[in-house]
């Protein structure tokens, strides 16, 4: 009699767990960032048309398909909707499992465990007399596009590196990991995985850039890589 109630039990446990996968990323799909097409990228273009386009942004969310039409807010941890909460954990902790696979089968790395990288550490967990909305910014140079999330996924230790509250906000460039031809699901994964768009060429005043500042202000840890693309020259 035990089997059959087991073999219910599991049943019921795969439902619910899909159940909750596709609910969560269909709030992360809800949620997505928007890349701001109204931001001129062109530097010749006038600053004025680019300020008045990048007030359109909240246009753009509402010709979506699927999205919110208001700009979402960073949330603080404690005020992320309970779906979206739990697609980050999907999307960073997959991400995050999968690349350390890829590493240490294929590939290889290696942390310098000194001094100046427990600094780090103890910093990212709230130590070193870290305010609790004290941000966090680090920078690195580019040298390809697997940096992140291939070499950002591997710097923290698992147990942490799969858990949102402690990971990295990044900016992606919005005609890569946000392109128009990307299904809203895709940029919704992305999303949340504490990813956010930004518009190469498109000036520090671009709302994009003042959307990734926020999560700053809040305590946020948030990675940029100053170059602004791939640069592997000596």
């Amino acid at each position: 009699m035990a089997l059959p109630h087991l073999r219910t039990c599991l049943a019921y446990t795969k439902y619910a767990a899909g159940t909750i996968f596709a609910a969560s990323m269909t709030s992360a799909w809800y949620y997505r960032p928007i890349a701001d097409t109204a931001t001129i990228s062109n530097s010749t273009k006038s600053t004025t048309a680019h300020n008045n386009n990048n007030n359109n942004n909240n246009d753009n969310r509402s010709n979506e398909t699927f999205c919110t039409p208001y700009t979402s807010p960073p949330w603080s941890r404690d005020h992320v909707p309970l779906l979206l909460s739990w697609a980050r954990y999907i999307s960073i902790g997959a991400t995050t499992l999968a690349i350390r696979l890829l590493m240490n089968t294929y590939g290889q790395y290696q942390i310098k465990d000194d001094d100046c990288y427990q600094t780090f550490l103890q910093t990212v967990l709230g130590g070193n007399n870290r305010q609790p909305n004290q941000g966090l910014i680090t920078v690195s140079n580019h040298r390809s596009l697997f940096d992140d999330p291939g070499i950002v996924s591997c710097l923290l230790p698992l147990s942490i590196a799969i858990q949102p509250k402690y990971n990295r906000w990044a900016i992606c460039s919005q005609e890569y990991c946000f392109n128009d031809a990307l299904p809203g699901l895709i940029k919704g994964y992305i999303g949340a995985g504490q990813v956010l768009p930004i518009c190469r060429g498109g000036g520090i005043d671009q709302k994009l850039l003042l959307d990734f500042g926020r999560h700053l202000a809040c305590g946020e840890w948030c990675h940029v890589f100053p170059e602004g693309g791939v640069w592997q020259w000596e």
